[in-house]
């Protein structure tokens, strides 16, 4: 081969390499993993993880809730405004280079969100409270309000249930103010009440609705609780049967709280075997509550203490229906029992004031009859949620 041809050949094989190399690199390049970034409009983490922190910050809540409002004051039915807004279901869409979607999400990681951790709250309940300023004496066999407020704050409870006639004998304001306001009113800043007759006795039960500033019935949440204030009084809300505007508002509430965990109260109990016995009116809504799988009831009305073990729709023991209490206890007088104990009554004390002290779990609960000074009776317990 001459010099000119080997010069040639050189040349050509140089041309060759180059272009190897130029295809090497396109195919290299063609091959390579799309980078994750923004969604137009959103900042560079919003894409993937905006949603799963989204959800985790909406989770979270504090121990009260905000309510859900039933009835207004006057009496009148309806659905007022929802609380804590519900978590957004937002699922995490990566996106490619250019902004848009990429094929498959498998190559990104997903970060869980936090579940909100596990709550345990405290709540303290009576009713039939407060005596009439004018009638405001014989302590400590009766009128002993002062008494069982006191136990309020050694037990500093998260929050405090009142099961009606929380103030005697008509429930005005003036006597709200003069009695109640200074012995259970301390707590009202976390006070949730049920109304109950004897506010009723005052014109649209002014008294009550002035001084509390609630609806006849309402719900929020307390820790993991749902928790449900009802109007026994059914005449003044248009009644308590099945269709009626309040078992409307209560079946719609259930259904867009769901919980494992679920506790309702009002005045007069569904059963009892005190002074004033059965609140037959109440049927509708029992059966109802043991549908939904709700895990207790307080009440008040008789004055007395009474504990039976979960009942189904018709009272009979079941393991699956609700747990009741009757808590008239807050200190205005005592009533005696006017029958035997019911099937399911396990336990009942119609001499001692006092307020049972419960503790809500995430899954379970435990209570204690707390005794006013003076008293002995107690009782205790723990049981799971039939949510």
């Amino acid at each position: 081969m001459t010099p000119t041809a080997r010069a040639r050949a050189r040349h050509f094989s140089a041309r060759i390499a180059s272009v190897g190399i130029v295809l090497a690199f396109v195919y290299a390049c063609s091959n390579a993993a799309p980078t994750l970034g923004p969604t137009r409009g959103s900042s560079p983490q919003a894409s993937v993880l905006g949603a799963t922190a989204a959800v985790s910050a909406a989770a979270s809540t504090s121990a009260t809730g905000s309510a859900t409002l039933g009835a207004s004051g006057s009496g009148g039915a309806g659905q007022g405004p929802s609380g804590s807004p519900a978590a957004p279901h937002l699922k995490a869409q990566p996106t490619g280079a250019g902004g848009g979607p990429i094929a498959s999400a498998t190559s990104v990681p997903t970060i869980p969100a936090r579940p909100r951790p596990a709550v345990t709250v405290t709540i303290v309940a009576a009713g039939d409270i407060a005596c009439d300023p004018a009638q405001n004496v014989g302590t400590p066999q009766d009128c002993d309000q002062a008494a069982t407020a006191n136990l309020i704050g050694q037990l500093n409870p998260t929050a405090v249930l009142t099961l009606g006639d929380n103030q005697y004998q008509n429930g005005t304001l003036a006597a709200f103010q003069s009695v109640f306001a200074k012995t259970w009113g301390a707590y009202r800043s976390i006070m949730y009440p049920a109304i109950g007759n004897h506010e009723y006795l005052t014109r649209g039960a002014a008294g009550y609705f002035g001084y509390f500033g609630v609806p006849a019935y309402y719900s929020y949440n307390l820790g993991d609780w749902h928790m449900i204030s009802l109007d026994s009084e059914c005449s003044y809300v248009g009644g308590c049967q099945a269709g009626s505007a309040q078992e409307r508002w209560l079946l719609a509430d259930l259904a867009a709280h769901p919980s494992t965990c679920t506790l309702v109260y009002w005045h007069e109990p569904r059963f009892s075997s005190g002074e004033h016995l059965d609140a037959t009116q109440m049927n509708a809504i029992w059966g109802d509550l043991v549908a939904a799988h709700v895990s207790v009831v307080l009440s008040g009305h008789n004055h007395d203490y009474e504990r039976f073990v979960p009942l189904g729709a018709t009272g009979q023991p079941d393991p699956a229906g609700v747990t009741e209490f009757v808590v008239g206890t807050g200190g205005k007088n005592h009533y005696g029992f006017a029958r035997a104990p019911l099937t399911g009554e396990v336990v009942r004390n119609d001499t001692s004031f006092g307020v049972i002290d419960m503790s809500l779990g995430p899954t379970s609960y435990s209570w204690k009859f707390v005794p006013a000074p003076g008293y002995t009776f107690t009782d205790s317990g723990s049981a799971n949620c039939v949510g």
